[in-house]
């Protein structure tokens, strides 16, 4: 282990460092808080002896000073050396972050219990910190494995990025136009404050499915839901004509559902705007921008009064 001497008495200090050198570990030391910091910002230590008075500076302090470093300094132990103990000090030393005491001079096998301890404590941590690393990265593998929502059962996030960019570069191969239509339901928060989260759980699913029976199904379509209440229609060799009219679509099968809506701003029953944008050879450079486009006119048809359908004008060749 590294360990961390804090003890501004080279004669006390260099028996307790010996002792520490002969059980094997790496010891560095301090004779001020400034070098405790010094030492800090370089490697946390796993093990810190710090002397009640250090230059000055009450041990106490000192220890409060290393908790308030935060990162691995959070964990590390700390003992708190002196000659002798009141029951005020170990209150007033333990509320400041220190874990264990040791009377000066530190015998040798008293030394070595505090060690033990400490490794225990240190390989228990590391453990830890092994499986914490472990989960994080089999979490992050799963994200990228998991394409349907939950919710819906209808693609997420994942589904839509992967099926946007292959499509994308589909359209871009054969030199036929892709369209995409993202979809928001209108005041959705208003509607969870007003009728709960299990009833916005519900709502959901119902315009999920008008969603999804709305547009014929073939190959390259593929609906997702891609945020809480906002959808994506990805629909290949589609003219600007053609996507207005299917976006109109799902805006009509959801107004259909009349669900009722006593919080929208625009209707007494749910309805949903979109947004449409489409690649046509030569405007749009990526299939972000496309997605860019329509996440524009997603933003008009809002503005405008929602329930209405906006399309994003054929932006410029390039």
């Amino acid at each position: 282990m590294r360990i961390l001497v804090a003890e501004d008495d080279a004669t006390h200090r260099a028996p307790l460092v010996s002792t520490l050198q002969s059980f094997g570990h790496v010891v560095q030391e301090a004779s001020s808080s400034k070098d405790v910091q010094d030492v800090l910002r370089t490697k946390c230590p796993d093990l810190i002896f710090v002397d009640s008075l250090l230059s000055g500076t009450s041990g106490v302090e000192v220890a409060k000073q290393i908790r308030q470093t935060g990162g691995s300094a959070v964990w590390v132990p700390i003992v708190l050396m002196n000659k002798a103990f009141s029951d005020q000090e170990i209150e007033d030393s333990l509320d400041a972050g220190v874990d264990d005491f040791i009377i000066k001079p530190a015998e040798a096998i008293r030394v070595k219990v505090k060690v033990r301890s400490a490794e225990r404590l240190k390989n228990l941590k590391d453990e830890v910190f092994a499986v914490a690393h472990d989960l994080v990265v089999a979490n992050r593998a799963l994200e990228g494995l998991v394409t349907q929502d939950v919710l819906t059962g209808v693609g997420n996030a994942n589904n839509f990025e992967d099926n946007l960019e292959k499509e994308w570069f589909k359209a871009k191969r054969v030199g036929m136009p892709l369209a995409l239509i993202l979809t928001d339901i209108d005041y959705f928060l208003a509607f969870n404050q007003n009728y709960g989260a299990e009833e916005g759980d519900k709502c959901i699913k119902h315009v999920t499915e008008a969603l999804r029976t709305a547009i014929p199904a073939k190959e390259g379509v593929s609906l997702s839901r891609i945020g809480g209440e906002t959808f994506a229609y990805i629909i290949p060799e589609t003219s600007r004509e053609t996507a207005l009219q299917l976006a109109e679509k799902l805006r009509s099968a959801v107004d259909a559902l009349r669900v009722p809506h006593k919080g929208s701003g625009c209707s007494d029953h749910v309805t949903v705007s979109c947004g449409v944008s489409l690649a046509e050879p030569g405007n749009y450079t990526s299939p972000w921008d496309l997605k860019e486009g329509a996440d524009f006119a997603l933003y008009q048809a809002k503005h405008y009064g929602r329930n209405r359908t906006y399309v994003e004008p054929a932006p410029s060749k390039v």
